[in-house]
């Protein structure tokens, strides 16, 4: 316990002397400012070149995001294109079947006046 006294006791002893050799004023001279000057120029140069690339990276991704969206234009008017004709063939090749079906029912319909079992089918089928 006695040590521990000590050693605080010279640590308080010591702590105004080591407190005033760090608080020692460091001279700033005219070197020191022309570093900081051109330390700035530098600085202030990297800015301007960092600028300028940034405005270039951001013309190459308007130019990207440019072409995607005609991309994307080009394929939804091919897909439209697509369904559009699909939807064109079918209608256009089930007409003809319809008009048959048509003259076949209407074939029918003359049948079934002379034939009673023929009459009861398509009533029951919901032709008649």
């Amino acid at each position: 316990m006695k040590t521990l006294i000590n050693c605080i006791g010279i640590i308080l002893f010591l702590l105004p002397v080591l407190v005033k050799a760090e608080a020692k004023e460091i001279p700033f001279t005219l070197e020191d400012r022309d570093r900081i000057i051109r330390t700035e120029q530098k600085v202030e140069a990297l800015q301007t070149e960092m600028n300028v690339r940034f405005e270039a990276f951001d013309n190459r991704f308007d130019q990207l995001f440019n072409f995607l969206w005609v991309i994307i234009g080009v394929f939804s008017t091919m897909m439209i294109s697509v369904f559009g004709f699909a939807f064109w063939d079918r209608k256009l090749s089930l007409a003809p079947l319809k008009k048959q079906d048509q003259k076949i029912l209407s074939v029918l319909i003359d049948l079934a006046k002379s034939q009673p079992k023929l009459s009861e089918s398509l009533k029951n089928a919901g032709l008649l």
